[in-house]
């Protein structure tokens, strides 16, 4: 099987804790060829509207949730972790 990797900017939404925020997000698009099949990966936080409490977060990215955590060192995503 072959695959086709792509760097992507997209919209996303944050929430939780009772707050909300837009952002931007950078992620990996793989993409098995010859097909619709696609799936972001190495996604990170560009940027968040307004400033968030450290915590879990839910980031909804084109009718995905990733689940992140807002940290002293930035936004990570929870690996396993579906919310």
């Amino acid at each position: 099987m072959a695959f086709a990797r792509e760097p992507v900017r997209m919209s996303g939404s944050l929430t939780g804790h009772n707050l909300s925020a837009q952002c931007t997000v950078s992620a990996t698009r793989v993409t098995l060829l010859g097909t619709s099949l696609s799936k972001n990966c190495n996604i990170t936080i560009d940027w968040v509207s307004r400033r968030l409490p450290e915590g879990d977060y839910r980031l909804l990215i084109e009718g995905h949730t990733v689940a992140m955590r807002n940290s002293k060192t930035g936004w990570q995503s929870i690996p396993g972790v579906a919310k």
